[in-house]
């Protein structure tokens, strides 16, 4: 009958979305009361269309029933998520401005031209998320795009002349000049220390918005809400909000050349196809947004970026939380430099008539190895040239941008499984390779304010391909470690050691990670022999 249909459908409809809202809340008489009202609605609703399909009145009720619902949804998840979204301003030095303290005008009476006035307007503006993603700790952060934040001061240090400043309005309103603890360019992320003492606040007492449960894949379809400082209107402590549906996932904002892929000239990952693609329009200052689900989950970070190059102005984009977003979110918290994963290999698509003339594959896409760098992860796992990458770590590969993608959002060390089809052997087989580092070729853009490892005897190092301006172009893989910094009066200045040379051995054991390196010096208390690549030997005092 299809009366009892439309009364069936009517009932689960109206009640799906309250339902849905009732078990995503830890508020229980409240919601339950909804969800009753609810049902209440829902069988009114499928009552009136049980009186006669033709009941243009039945089908009113019913939509307004079903819009109410979704309606209380949106406004429950708004006022949960928007305290922890903050406007951030980005104020370049001026003439006005003392050199001694950045806030402090020189000129008296001109209070629209301090950041910390209701009424100053800043030129350059975006937006950030409170975060407290470190397992354990109470501490809470600000989360934004780099390029929000690109050369503000950081943590460590004191402030420089003629450096951009940060400044943070909270959603209360308080406002504080911020500092980044880490800041990464090729994600696009960055992280700003928040300052208790300026906002009279403690950790507990600032809300951050929860990160989207790993378990939970991200669908095209899925309902979202934006959250941001569009034309800086959010620095009066209320965000905009706009909402909208997740249109695509792993999509670029803009094309990629082929030589991107063949050196390290993509300037982010995002270039490989990481974002999620959003049928909301991202205005200039939702940089850095919040991107929450209908449970008040950040599923994304809303970024302008796209904009900014010229591409797809009529949609937006965010970054994914994912596992590899993760990653980079409590590494930057931690004040770490951001690393990715490096095979060392030349990859190229195989085009789809390809794999349709060849029985042997067994799907319809796949990377083909065009070129494998001797002394590379991808060498010592046994790739060779021609051999056809299928999977990683049992993901299909599209293209070479799928890739570049997956092994990037590795850490290096890790270990990755590679399905391989060999045709010389005409067989398919498992390589396993330890990651490398992919070569920072900008790495003065990086801000790293806390190193992984203690500076030992004055001396930083790093993997071999760690920077690529002590390596080149084609990259040579070398069985060492780099050195990426020596400090000026210290023992390993003393002993003749310079920034780019290569360290091939401590006491005769062989080092070819910073892992390594760190595990054979900590069994010296005197006087250290290192052998560089070169051949040259030197002596590190105690």
């Amino acid at each position: 009958m299809p009366w009892l249909l439309s009364l069936l459908q009517a009932t689960l409809g109206c009640c799906a979305v309250d339902s849905y809202h009732y078990g995503m809340t830890g508020s229980c008489t409240i919601h339950k009361r909804r969800f009753v009202a609810s049902l209440s609605a829902a069988l009114a609703v499928g009552i009136c269309l049980a009186l006669g399909p033709s009941s243009l009145r039945a089908q009113e009720v019913d939509g307004l029933a079903a819009a109410s619902a979704m309606e209380r949804v949106f406004v429950d998840v708004i006022h949960r998520v928007e305290p922890s979204v903050v406007s951030v301003a980005r104020v370049r030095p001026g003439p006005s401005l003392n050199q001694f303290n950045p806030f402090e005008l020189e000129i008296k009476g001109r209070d629209t031209e301090r950041p910390e006035s209701p009424d100053f307007v800043p030129n350059e503006f975006g937006t950030g998320i409170v975060v407290a993603p470190i397992p354990g700790s109470d501490e809470r952060f600000i989360l934004t795009n780099y390029h929000v934040v690109r050369g503000g001061p950081p943590t460590s240090g004191l402030y420089k002349p003629n450096e951009n400043q940060i400044y943070v309005r909270m959603g209360d309103r308080r406002g504080y000049q911020a500092r980044i603890i880490a800041a990464d360019p090729r994600s696009d992320l960055a992280v700003l220390a928040i300052d208790y003492a300026a906002l009279g606040l403690k950790p507990e007492e600032i809300k951050p918005i929860p990160l989207r449960a790993e378990t939970t894949p991200l669908q095209k379809g899925q309902l979202v809400l934006s959250l941001g400082n569009p034309y800086a209107i959010g620095r009066d402590g209320s965000a905009s909000v706009s909402w909208g549906m997740i249109s695509n996932i792993s999509r670029r904002p803009a094309p990629v050349r082929q030589r991107d892929l063949t050196a390290p000239d993509a300037k982010t990952i995002h270039q490989y196809g990481t974002l999620l693609q959003v049928d909301t329009r991202m205005e200039l200052g939702t940089s850095g947004g919040a991107l929450v689900d209908l449970h008040g989950q950040l599923v994304g970070v809303t970024t302008s970026l796209a904009a900014l190059e010229g591409y797809e102005k009529s949609v937006g984009f965010a970054i994914p939380i994912d596992a590899f977003a993760r990653r980079v979110i409590e590494t930057l918290c931690r004040g770490y430099e951001v690393e990715y994963g490096f095979l060392g290999l030349t990859p190229l698509t195989i085009l789809p008539d390809q794999p349709r003339r060849d029985p042997h594959f067994k799907q319809l896409s796949a990377v083909r190895v065009e070129q494998v760098i001797p002394n590379s992860p991808a060498a010592f796992a046994g790739v060779e040239t021609d051999d056809v990458i299928l999977k990683i770590e049992g993901r299909r590969l599209l293209d070479q941008f799928d890739l570049m993608r997956h092994v990037g959002t590795f850490a290096p060390d890790s270990t990755v499984n590679m399905t391989i089809w060999r045709p010389r052997e005409g067989r398919e087989l498992t390589l396993t390779a330890k990651l490398g580092k992919w070569p920072v070729k900008e790495d003065e853009a990086i801000i790293a304010t806390a190193q992984r490892f203690p500076v030992w005897r004055g001396l930083t190092v790093d993997y071999p391909t760690g920077r690529f301006k002590y390596i080149g172009w084609p990259f040579q893989f070398k069985d060492a470690v780099l050195v990426t910094n020596v400090a000026s009066r210290s023992s390993a200045q003393a002993a003749g050691l310079v920034d780019g040379d290569f360290i091939s051995s401590v006491g005769g054991t062989p080092v070819r990670t910073p892992t390594e390196f760190y595990e054979a010096v900590r069994r010296f208390d005197g006087d250290v022999s290192l052998e560089l690549s070169d051949h040259r030997r030197v002596t590190v005092q105690k």
